[in-house]
């Protein structure tokens, strides 16, 4: 991110913090895990809540196969997520919002800026789950126009989704295998008429992952930025 961009997203304090931490960034993170997790601990600050942070799958009390395919937990960039959602062409209050990999829910705080019908988080961590349902105890917002969030402690790739239409959300949260199920389940699962939106953020982090949406033949791609990929459902 340009500085001018920094200064319109983080200010000039922002800014200025997230310069400092480069200065001194002695373990070498690289740059974007820096910037996210400083934007994440401001929005955590601001909303009375806990999202940021890395979280290895191997630290993570989870009892089922689908844990090798894991990717560990980190929360959406707000600014990033923001972004997204300004280029959905939709009537956000007949749509639900749905996140796989929800963790502690960072992204279902963020897409309740716009007023989706209802926000649901699926998460099969356990503790990533609780920390969620603490979030949303505490979770203040002064620009909050969704009130209907819940999340469900389940794999993803056993999740039955819905009445649609959905914006269905992944934060590159597992690998292939995961993904397939996911597919399956959503061609299973009970539509209405009007579009369908799957949006794949941080696509680059599962290379693999991500070229085996791009050729799901019930997807259209209608944008790739650098870190997002947003689909719309063939009608």
């Amino acid at each position: 991110m340009s500085i001018g961009n920094s200064f319109r997203v983080r200010g000039l304090g922002g800014t200025i913090q997230l310069a400092l931490l480069h200065l001194f960034n002695f373990k070498r993170t690289p740059g974007h895990i820096l910037s996210r997790m400083l934007d994440l601990k401001r929005y955590d600050r601001e909303h009375n809540i806990e999202t940021a942070g890395l979280i290895e799958t191997d630290q993570l009390n989870v009892d089922s196969d689908s844990k090798q395919h894991g990717i560990r937990y980190r929360g959406a960039t707000p600014w990033l997520m923001r972004d997204t959602l300004d280029r959905l062409p939709i009537d956000h209050r007949r749509y639900t919002f749905i996140d796989i990999g929800s963790g502690k829910g960072a992204a279902l705080f963020q897409a309740s800026d716009y007023p989706f019908r209802r926000i649901i988080g699926v998460e099969y961590a356990p503790e990533l789950h609780e920390a969620a349902l603490r979030n949303i105890a505490s979770f203040r917002s002064k620009t909050r126009r969704c009130h209907d969030i819940s999340v469900v402690c389940g794999d993803g790739g056993d999740y039955s989704f819905p009445e649609g239409p959905w914006v269905l959300f992944f934060n590159s949260p597992f690998g292939v295998p995961i993904w397939e199920r996911v597919v399956a389940n959503i061609q299973q699962s009970p539509k209405v008429a009007g579009l369908n939106y799957l949006i794949f953020m941080n696509y680059g982090w599962v290379p693999e992952a991500a070229d085996y949406v791009q050729r799901l033949e019930f997807l259209h791609l209608i944008h790739r930025g650098d870190t997002v990929l947003i689909f719309e459902f063939a009608s």
